[in-house]
């Protein structure tokens, strides 16, 4: 999400030095049932709106949601809420899947996710009991000895191969549990 949402921006939180939020889920105004939830433990990623607007093709208008730890600066709850953005707890100091899976269910009826994360939420994820379906693309790139796998700190999984395309030399797959 910093890479591409955000850019690095974090705010300047000392307007909330005596505004600090209790450790509660937090639901904003929203217009769209369409969300762009972001695993963001720590409370690294600045939001300058509540909404992903259409520079990236997809994303256009979802709500943002963000799935933090209580492992944060207690200021910025309060910075999302005047942003607009939606937030949710789901672990002390890292994400617990089952837990962020069931709230986004309850509170904001999420039944299905597309999961775009890097290798280390691909990883939480699939440890966690919670990729029922991955779909793989295959290119002709070769990788830098810093890219990390696919799905970080994983095990083995029993997946079975359910179809396969080719499409200008790139490879579709598409695995299910």
């Amino acid at each position: 999400m910093e890479g591409s949402f955000t850019g690095g921006y974090f705010p300047n939180l000392s307007k909330y030095d005596n505004l600090y939020s209790q450790k509660r889920d937090f639901v904003a105004k929203y217009d769209k049932k369409f969300f762009a939830i972001s695993f963001d433990p720590h409370a690294r990623l600045g939001w300058k709106t509540s909404t992903i607007e259409d520079e990236d093709t997809g994303y256009g208008g979802a709500h943002i949601i963000e799935v933090l730890t209580e492992d944060i600066d207690p200021r910025f709850p309060q910075y999302l809420e005047d942003v607009g953005v939606s937030y949710i707890y789901a672990g002390k100091d890292s994400v617990d899947v089952q837990l962020a899976l069931e709230k986004l269910y309850d509170i904001f009826g999420i039944q299905t996710l597309l999961l775009e994360g890097g290798s280390i939420l691909n990883g939480a994820f699939l440890r966690a009991g919670a990729v029922d379906e991955i779909s793989l693309v295959v290119a002709p790139v070769l990788a830098s000895g810093e890219d990390k796998p696919i799905f970080m700190n994983s095990t083995v999984t029993d997946i079975q191969l359910v179809s396969s395309e080719e499409k200008n030399g790139i490879l579709l797959l598409k695995y299910k549990k």
